[in-house]
């Protein structure tokens, strides 16, 4: 969807790269405490032969806001891991703009099933209240993992929809032609790498 943000309305492209900014913020600043935890760790077993108290039960919130706002943000750069094979099968246009449209239509239509039971999920939580499942020693609240999910399939979805929208907008040939000059700037910069 990033090739293709200079297409959306000025207002929703302003609100679509905020969002991108303050998950990319959450994320960058997030990242670091997991290794230093497990540092933390090692020194207190190891060093100081201790344990740190009830880390896991810290970092699994962190863990799940960063998995699913990195799947957000890679739904977003359209950089997922996939098995698509049809790129390879034609060079038309107007073929690899359906193909893709199709592609998009699918991963929307799963990711809004996945929104839902994740609201699901939610709301038995939220009706759960005061009884809330929690951890056993710090008494974290499963339910802030799970808003964690929430919102990570809920961006996933919104960045689906906006795409399949450009997608639209633009058309095969707008298409097509977006692809290939960020393929000509990837390999640039892949040469300039190796300089």
């Amino acid at each position: 969807m990033v090739l293709l943000e200079s297409e959306l309305p000025h207002g929703l492209r302003s609100i679509v790269r905020a969002l991108v900014r303050i998950k990319t913020v959450i994320v960058v600043f997030s990242l670091p405490i997991l290794p230093i935890t497990f540092f933390l760790v090692v020194l207190f077993r190891y060093v100081l032969e201790t344990d740190l108290f009830a880390y896991e039960e810290w970092l699994l919130p962190i863990c799940f806001w960063l998995y699913f706002l990195g799947g957000a943000l890679g739904t977003y750069d359209d950089v997922h891991i996939n098995a698509d094979l049809l790129g390879a099968v034609s060079d038309s246009p107007k073929y690899l703009w359906l193909r893709k449209i199709a592609i998009t239509i699918i991963e929307l239509v799963i990711v809004l099933f996945v929104v839902y039971w994740a609201y699901l999920m939610l709301a038995d939580e939220i009706a759960s209240y005061p009884g809330w499942k929690t951890t056993i020693a710090l008494k974290i609240p499963f339910f802030i993992p799970r808003v964690g999910i929430f919102l990570g399939f809920v961006f996933m979805a919104f960045y689906s929809a906006l795409f399949l929208y450009l997608l639209w907008k633009v058309g095969p040939d707008q298409y097509v032609e977006t692809i290939s000059q960020a393929n000509k700037a990837k390999e640039i910069e892949e040469e300039r790498a190796t300089w």
